[in-house]
């Protein structure tokens, strides 16, 4: 089997507080739905934020 990422962590190097502030970050750029902001950035910010709080919670 090839597994191919662009990134990886183990999970004693993520950092749960940074996590869920990234989260609240991407949701509120998200909610703001404002003209200026990357909603696919927004959105893939989230996704990683969300993974690295349920690798971290395992």
């Amino acid at each position: 089997m090839t597994l191919l990422a662009e990134i990886a962590e183990w999970p004693d190097e993520i950092d749960t507080a940074r996590a869920e502030a990234a989260k609240k970050r991407a949701e509120d750029r998200l909610q703001a739905k404002a003209a200026d902001v990357d909603l696919a950035r927004a959105e893939f910010a989230l996704r990683k934020a969300l993974a690295r709080i349920d690798v971290k919670a395992m």
